[in-house]
């Protein structure tokens, strides 16, 4: 009788183990608060607008203009409190602060808390060295 009951007790703290582990496996790693709102940044010669307004979980999406390619690099940024995250991950999804965009391409991101969130947008150009860097700034909430 006794093994029956310590078996009885080894299946439900199994059965117990693998529903956590389960949900664990089934809850989303970036939990959106996406509000429905997209607001584009065109990049030309230059983010436009430069200074973008945008209220908590609205999406703010990159998008490239240019025949080339160019680097959207997010400074001072808690990147993990992204969400909605489209185009800034590695290759195993996490969360990473730079994308690159080739012609035509888009990636964005939503910022779920109030601050200022600074980028610079990398490009080719004719100036000296070759590359030309501007800076942008999405100001989140009021």
């Amino acid at each position: 009788m006794r093994s029956s009951s310590r078996y009885g007790s080894v299946m439900r703290l199994t059965g117990l183990a693998a529903i956590v582990l389960l949900a664990a496996g089934c809850t989303p790693t970036h939990i959106s608060s996406r509000t429905g709102v997209v607001k584009d940044i065109i990049i030309v010669e230059a983010p436009n607008p430069a200074e973008l307004t945008v209220n908590p979980g609205d999406e703010v999406r990159w998008v490239n203009r240019r025949t080339q390619s160019i680097q959207v690099d997010l400074l001072e940024t808690r990147i993990p409190e992204l969400t909605c995250n489209r185009g800034f991950t590695d290759v195993f999804g996490g969360p990473r602060e730079h994308v690159t965009l080739e012609a035509n391409e888009t990636a964005s991101a939503c910022f779920p808390i109030a601050g200022v969130i600074r980028y610079n947008v990398r490009m080719e150009s004719a100036l000296p060295g070759g590359k030309k860097i501007v800076s942008g700034v999405v100001k989140v909430g009021s």
